[in-house]
């Protein structure tokens, strides 16, 4: 429940395992609740429900005549349960927990696995073709990818990390391997580039979550910190020789006033590739991989040829394998304008890069002065100001000084969106549990995956 918004009160009382539990607690900061942050517009997409409010002509959310219909079979499965015959109306009520425990056992979506249970088409019916224009294609293909991948790693647990990594290498550490269906290319690339954000957006985040630590560690609360040293410590920093040796590779001529090209040069050639042909030969048995980067970032979070040159050498990874212009001709390649109205966006990193380059010398220390001033003190100011008047700054530029703010910090992936799309394949009857070994298609996954509709 860590990435659920209200997880962190709800979880110890559910841990707790108390008598009773009141439907009044207090959990989460909306207006709307769950309903608002999670399921309103999911149900708007899939056709479920009419919006309402400002704007709206309802004052109110009101069911379409799908989603009506979608609420009576519901009604239909839970209707003998004790917490629908006695509480379901009640605003403020204590319940027992046995009648709670009851009534998820009638409600819970995992029930939709049953061929018997009166919702089950009708819900399964909204996923694959609720909603308008191209959204119930897209959403088909999705689900479809996931069964393609879930079918072929049938034998190995599929976890986020497997997912993310058989998405972007077509393999992972467990053993398994991924190769889309032909007739799934186009979203099997569109997901690509979604993990490829990811790790771009790790390696961004790695270098402000370490930005963060420097400032406390030169007492930056106490007394800004002049730019001019922190550009100083990036310049040290960038030792890719400290970053090499703990890989076992050999120590690569680069330093701050080495050119941009030299590091891609380098990482060309110590992953046996070429740049013309580097994403289809750095996979992940190679020496030097965003995920072998991403793994030494999480373990090695203080040390600064990890976190510098270790993530300056991901975004050139990353840069070597979708800095190519017939990439960003496809279609597919709108994934990578998404981020912050497009000025974090892959698309916009891999485009400035290459008009800098085109401009003249472009040295690693102008290249992490401009990542870490750019994409990441103007990033943060820009975040820290939109949350006024919460005080969420963790440094503040004052001229040409940042004062730092001693707070608690994380450093991880995003959300690849695999949890919920696994449960909902999972829970939809479609297949077998993929965070198990077993995890085979059902019938009706295996029609899905095969004719593209269960229609």
């Amino acid at each position: 429940m860590r990435n659920i918004v209200g997880g962190a009160k709800t979880q110890p009382l559910a841990t707790r395992r108390a008598q009773s539990y009141n439907t009044g607690t207090d959990y989460i900061d909306s207006e709307l609740g769950g309903y608002g942050l999670y399921y309103r517009s999911v149900m708007i997409s899939l056709g479920l429900i009419y919006p309402g409010g400002p704007g709206f002509p309802y004052p109110v959310d009101l069911p379409t005549e799908k989603g009506r219909a979608v609420a009576e079979s519901f009604r239909r499965a839970v209707k003998d349960t004790e917490y629908y015959q006695r509480y379901f109306d009640e605003d403020l009520a204590d319940i027992p927990i046995g009648v709670v425990e009851s009534y998820i056992r009638r409600a819970c979506l995992c029930q939709l696995q049953r061929s018997d249970v009166p919702d089950r088409a009708l819900v399964l019916d909204a996923f694959l073709h609720g909603g308008e224009g191209e959204s119930p294609a897209a959403r088909r293909k999705t689900l479809r990818l996931l069964l393609d991948i879930v079918d072929q790693t049938d034998g190995f647990v599929l976890d986020q990390d497997a997912f993310r990594q058989l998405l972007y290498f077509g393999t992972c550490h467990s053993g398994a391997a991924y190769a889309p269906r032909d007739d799934l290319t186009d979203i099997y690339r569109r997901w690509r580039l979604y993990q490829a954000r990811e790790y771009y957006g790790f390696a961004l985040n790695a270098l402000w979550y370490y930005l963060c630590d420097w400032g406390i560690s030169q007492h930056g609360e106490v007394r800004p910190v002049e730019l001019d040293q922190l550009w100083s410590h990036l310049d040290g920093a960038l030792d890719f020789g400290t970053l090499a040796a703990r890989l076992s590779l050999p120590p690569p001529n680069l330093r701050a006033v080495s050119d941009v090209q030299a590091q891609f040069d380098w990482l060309t050639r110590v992953n046996r590739a070429s740049e013309e042909t580097f994403d289809t030969d750095c996979g992940l048995d190679r020496p030097l991989s965003e995920q072998s980067l991403y793994a030494l970032a999480q373990a090695n979070r203080g040390e600064p040829d990890v976190m510098v040159a270790g993530m300056v050498a991901l975004l050139g990874l990353v840069y070597l394998r979708f800095g190519h212009r017939n990439l960003w001709m496809r279609p597919d390649w709108d994934i990578s304008r998404m981020g912050a109205d497009g000025r974090l966006s892959l698309d916009g990193f891999v485009k400035a890069v290459q008009r800098r380059m085109r401009l003249g010398s472009f040295t690693m220390g102008a290249f992490a002065r401009w990542l870490v001033d750019d994409y990441v003190i103007l990033q943060h100011q820009l975040v820290a100001a939109g949350k006024l008047p919460d005080n969420t700054y963790r440094f503040q530029r004052e001229g040409s000084r940042l004062r730092f703010y001693r707070r608690e910090n994380a450093l991880a992936f995003m959300d690849s969106r695999y949890s919920a799309l696994s449960t909902t394949v999972y829970e939809l009857g479609l297949c077998g549990s993929p965070v198990t070994s077993t995890h085979p298609l059902t019938p009706d996954g295996r029609l899905l995956l095969q004719e593209g509709d269960l229609r």
